[in-house]
Order: structure tokens, then sequence, then C-alpha cells
């Protein structure tokens, strides 16, 4: 199937329209002004790293580096298959504490298991929510 350029420019200013018009109506009822985000009782808000700045990485003595920790994949021993590895303890910067929380502060780094966050859909912040009580440790530094 051939196509001549006026076909190929309708049919790009039809996809803009579309585009245009998904983009409209979707934005119904969006509040784009300055908000707060107030955590209710003893919950964090968090903001977690990509790569956890307290690890350490050291050299043996035969020059093997150990302590790289990784989120890449590998190839199972078992299946045969690519597989991701799956990071259970993360860290994170404080961002937001609630009116209950009395051993976290803003801007404290904190450690936490993956099983207890919580997603923030917020503004594609890529915030979580976690109880205090279930965070494993306040990390401040001196």
């Amino acid at each position: 199937m051939i196509m001549n350029m006026e076909t190929i420019n309708a049919m790009e200013e039809l996809l803009k329209d579309s585009a245009e018009n998904i983009i409209e109506n979707n934005l119904d009822g969006i509040y784009e002004g300055d908000v707060d985000i107030i955590p209710c009782n003893m919950n964090v808000i968090i903001k977690p790293y990509d790569v956890n700045p307290y690890r350490k990485i050291d050299k043996t003595a035969s020059g093997l580096i150990v302590g790289i920790e990784s989120d890449k994949t590998y190839k199972s021993n078992e299946t045969g298959e690519i597989t991701q590895n799956e990071t259970v303890i993360r860290c994170g910067s404080v961002c937001y504490a609630g009116p209950k929380c009395e051993n976290v502060k803003v801007g404290d780094d904190v450690f936490f298991t993956t099983y207890s966050m919580t997603p923030v859909p917020f503004r594609k912040e890529g915030l979580i929510a976690v109880s205090e009580g279930l965070l494993i440790c306040v990390i401040r530094r001196k």
C-alpha cells in the first residue's frame, strides 16, 4: 500500500489532534498548584535512593572486589533464565514525617524493607510511605 504525501499529512494531523484531545480530557480534576504532603499518624514519606549510599566496597588481598550491591539481572543456575535481583532492604531519605513520629525527622536517612513500603502516587515523584514502627533504622550524619 503506497500513500501519497497528502494522505500522510492528513493522518499526522489526525494523530496530533487525537493526542491533544486525550491530554485535554484527562486533565479534568487534576490540581497542579502547590501542596504539602502531610503523612497521617506515624507514617513517613520517603524518597528511596537508587543506590545505597552507605554500602562498603572492599578489595581483598587477592584483588577480588566485594560488597557491590546490584539490582541488575543475572542468569539463574536453576532455570537458565535471566532473572532480576530482588532487593529486600532499601535506603532512602525522609521527605515528610507524620505528627506522631518520635524517632525520625525530615532529612534523616532510613533503612526499610520493601515489604513494608506503600507507593505514594503523587506526581510521579517515586515516593513511598512506611510506618515509623516498620523502619529498620535511622542514619543521622554526625
